[in-house]
């Protein structure tokens, strides 16, 4: 479908929906602040509050019910056991603690065997994170994102106008947040590994949004005589064949981790999967509406409504 001003013509009004598309991330956010109340927050791995992470491999197939079972005396009581593969042979075993305990790999390796003493038993990776450490790297891996923002909005702003740095930073802040909701909604730990999924989707996010931003700049500058408006609906139309194929090929290999990179990857991968969807949406949707609102109306405003 064509869509003509008079002056020029684009296949897409994107900024038409501009008011939908940021209510609908409103509904989304909304949704995520009632999941956030029913769970109680948010759920950390041991990389944030303490802990050890235990990878435990037996000879024979063992259901998990037995493995909770075994593991539900004192020592180990809040053990969070998590199945790895589909032959019941492998176990991944999170123990939050206040203290880091000495010989954890010979006395659980013990327990387990003398659990199950006609299957033999392998701890094949064992991590440890004290609380201390833990609390440190969660304040300062959220200060470095909050920081990244600000450091952002000064970039842009320096380089162009402080519009345009207000609609990319608030576009970023929108994607981490809908990856938070993701996050919620579906019970995923947040740890460093979700954390350096969200910077780099942050990343790619940004970098969509400046494309479309130079491109809105450069027709600024050779058109005129025409609406802002329509130049900035011509200018994702002119980028929008670039951010499909980027978007689209990106999300293919990430599809690839999810299918093929196991239980250990999944959640990294579906983080950043969704966070290249949301980067993609935010680009046109957030982060242009945003820098087009901000825009100082004159008493008389733009030619808004296209005609078909």
């Amino acid at each position: 479908m064509q869509v003509s001003s008079g002056l020029v013509k684009y296949r897409f009004d994107f900024l038409k929906y501009r008011f939908a598309g940021l209510a609908f991330s409103v509904l989304l956010l909304v949704t995520g602040l009632v999941a956030y109340v029913v769970r109680g927050g948010f759920s950390y791995h041991i990389d944030f509050t303490g802990g050890a992470e235990i990878r435990v491999s037996f000879q024979k197939p063992l259901e998990i019910g037995a493995m909770r079972q075994a593991l539900g005396g004192d020592t180990t009581s809040g053990a969070e056991i998590q199945e790895l593969g589909s032959d019941g042979k492998s176990f991944l075993i999170t123990l939050h603690m206040d203290t880091l305990a000495e010989n954890l790999e010979d006395s659980f390796k013990a327990l387990l065997q003398q659990s199950f003493p006609d299957n033999p038993v392998e701890i094949s990776g064992i991590e440890q994170v004290g609380p201390e450490v833990g609390r440190d790297i969660k304040w300062n891996s959220f200060v470095a994102v909050f920081l990244s923002l600000i450091l952002l909005l000064f970039y842009i702003a320096v380089r162009s106008q402080f519009r345009y740095a207000a609609g990319a930073t608030i576009a970023l802040l929108h994607d981490v947040l809908m990856m938070l909701v993701f996050i919620l909604l579906t019970g995923e730990q947040i740890s460093v590994h979700i954390l350096a999924a969200v910077l780099a989707v942050l990343g790619y996010s940004l970098n969509d949004t400046i494309v479309i931003f130079s491109r809105v700049r450069d027709n600024l500058k050779k058109m005129s005589g025409l609406s802002e408006y329509d130049i900035i609906n011509l200018s994702i139309n002119q980028t929008l064949k670039r951010t499909i194929l980027t978007s689209v090929s990106t999300f293919l290999s990430i599809l690839a981790i999810i299918i093929l990179g196991g239980d250990t990857l999944r959640g990294l991968s579906m983080v950043m999967g969704v966070g290249v969807v949301v980067g993609t949406y935010s680009s046109i949707y957030v982060a242009t509406a945003i820098m087009y609102m901000l825009k100082k109306q004159p008493k008389t405003t733009d030619s808004a409504s296209s005609t078909l």
